[in-house]
């Protein structure tokens, strides 16, 4: 009964120690979405969060680590969002092409975030770490079965993340434009030509590369970040 009371006890601290740190990472990922990593301070970080710099101090040792912290967050809420839309979908091949449609989705249903996915890559992370393990199981499963036929399999994933984050970037600079609109989000007009030059570049015929392209894609209806 003790251990009971303190929970309840406890829980509501503990939810205000989440939504504090949740404040403390979405405003991290806005500024460095915007101006990168290195050119963001602390103090611009809780000023945005509306927060006492010692607050700041609670949760995180430096701006190294808080940035450790939105890079998980977004790379989770990617492979979140690609497992959602590819419920369903046992063809690798076309996992891989719904889910590089989707990123390019990201720059019209949350571009700070997308632009944040962008910016990931430009941090080194490594290609081959937790947040590339969905994509990689695909690039696997597909060579396993022969849909995807490259020379090695680091190649395909450098190519996949290579075309996403280049296809990000365009789009984002292109917003005022109206080419990141309704059609991105169907997979439609450029999202559908960067789609088939991946799947050319996986091995794919054209045929069947035009074949998951017939299918029905609409990622308007995707939660891509929580």
């Amino acid at each position: 009964m003790a251990r009971q009371a303190a929970a309840r006890i406890e829980e509501p601290g503990a939810r205000r120690r989440e939504r504090m740190r949740a404040i403390l990472v979405e405003a991290a990922l806005r500024l460095f979405a915007r101006q990168g990593v290195d050119a963001t301070t602390i103090d611009e970080i809780v000023h945005v969060a509306g927060v006492a710099k010692g607050t700041f101090y609670n949760y995180f040792t430096d701006r190294a680590d808080i940035a450790r912290a939105v890079a998980a967050f977004v790379r989770h809420s990617m492979n979140a969002a690609v497992e959602e839309i590819n419920r369903g979908i046992d063809d690798p091949a076309e996992r891989i092409a719904r889910g590089i449609r989707l990123f390019m989705a990201g720059t019209v249903l949350d571009p700070v975030k997308a632009a944040m996915l962008a910016r990931i890559y430009d941090a080194g992370a490594a290609l081959d770490a937790e947040g590339n393990a969905h994509l990689l199981g695909d690039i696997r499963d597909g060579i396993e079965m022969g849909r995807i036929r490259v020379p090695g399999e680091l190649a395909a994933l450098h190519l996949v993340v290579a075309m996403g984050t280049i296809a990000i970037r365009h789009l984002l600079d292109r917003r005022e434009s109206g080419l990141a609109g309704e059609e991105i989000l169907r997979g439609e007009g450029y999202a559908r030509e960067m789609a088939a030059v991946l799947l050319g570049g996986l091995g794919l015929a054209e045929n069947e590369i035009e074949e998951i392209l017939a299918r029905p894609f609409d990622a308007s209806g995707v939660t891509l970040f929580t």
